[in-house]
């Protein structure tokens, strides 16, 4: 860590035991801070190629990040949140959700011991095709495909240019511009896209793939812990950049799904963002609520109000470094969503 760095870090850790930021909440409207996990395992490294590191924290961190929730805030329910917009409960001061996106199997395994053994409920949005399937997620499948590759070139299929893969930053952003395309396309065609990936790119076999994800046993284990399970979609597109119809597959299928397998309604969506902007626009809100989901979950950054659109909340990026973890979640109170309508 650089000087510069170090002396912010020390500067924010002076002030967040200042007090000052609670003295702020307690002048803020109530509201919640929804926290957004993926992954949680022992060794974050050993998925570097599939689920991303960006993407996992580890045991430690996350067991040590819920301890200082049960401490120091107040841990409620994506209903409890959904109680509060239509004004039928209130919400305790500092209110915190924890949500996780996906549904890999370490939510189950790793995650949710450490959330049940602290009272902390949880939020678990499903990749329901991903987890019917037994099969990983186009991203990471594509992720490793790029970071094991044995070719040294590949050919970008959007603009037919070749793409020298000589280095770590070189293949990430061809693998970011083929997550460009395949988060538009329909999942019959990002299936070819993937296949021609395959072939050009010569990678090392999936590792493990039927056990990355959780099965349907797992998921009908955390709603009997109490856990809210949510829609995540069926195939993980960016819905606001395919056509209706196949955004009313994707949302109408995996919810559909989820109640047959949970045999009670599921009300909790959340909005992927493999890539591209928006994720959500009007017509997407539009299609949640005639689909019949009450709360949908966004990666806008901000603070859930009484006044928030139940079908675009903001969520929050966690840190893994402690004193950072807590300076963004504290701050975050305060702050109202960057952005509220996408047309």
């Amino acid at each position: 860590m650089s000087v510069r760095k170090r002396a912010k870090a020390v500067a924010k850790t002076i002030f967040l035991a200042s007090g000052a930021l609670r003295v702020a909440h307690r002048l803020a409207a109530r509201g919640a801070v929804i926290l957004r996990y993926h992954s949680v395992h022992d060794r974050p490294e050993l998925y570097a190629s599939t689920i991303g590191c960006d993407s996992v924290h580890s045991t430690s961190i996350f067991a040590r990040q819920m301890e200082l929730i049960s401490r120091r805030f107040s841990p409620v329910s994506m209903d409890d949140v959904l109680q509060f917009l239509k004004d039928e409960k209130s919400l305790p001061p500092r209110a915190i959700v924890v949500s996780f996106d996906d549904g890999y199997k370490d939510n189950a395994e790793m995650a949710a011991p450490i959330l049940n053994r602290l009272g902390i409920p949880g939020a678990f949005y499903v990749l329901v095709d991903s987890v019917d399937r037994a099969k990983a997620p186009w991203y990471c499948r594509l992720r490793h495909m790029f970071f094991t590759s044995r070719s040294r070139k590949w050919r970008d299929p959007a603009t037919g240019a070749v793409r020298e893969l000589t280095d770590s930053p070189a293949r990430d952003e061809a693998f970011l511009k083929l997550c460009d395309v395949c988060a538009k396309s329909t999942a019959l065609m990002r299936e070819e896209l993937m296949r021609d990936a395959e072939i050009s790119l010569d990678p090392d076999p999936f590792p493990a793939e039927s056990n990355l994800m959780m099965n349907w046993e797992d998921v009908r284990g955390l709603r009997k812990s109490g856990h809210i399970v949510g829609s995540h979609t069926m195939t993980h597109p960016n819905v606001a950049h395919i056509s209706l119809d196949d955004a009313r597959r994707e949302l109408g299928d995996s919810k559909h799904k989820l109640e047959t397998e949970l045999g009670e309604p599921v009300l909790h969506f959340s909005y992927p963002h493999p890539t591209l902007y928006p994720q959500w626009n009007q017509t997407t809100v539009r299609v949640t609520e005639e689909l019949g989901y009450s709360a949908a979950v966004t990666t806008t950054s901000g603070a859930v109000r009484a006044n928030a659109h139940p079908l675009t909340l903001p969520r929050t990026y966690v840190p893994r470094e402690e004193s950072e973890f807590l300076w963004n979640t504290e701050r975050t109170f305060l702050f109202r969503p960057l952005s509220s309508a996408h047309t």
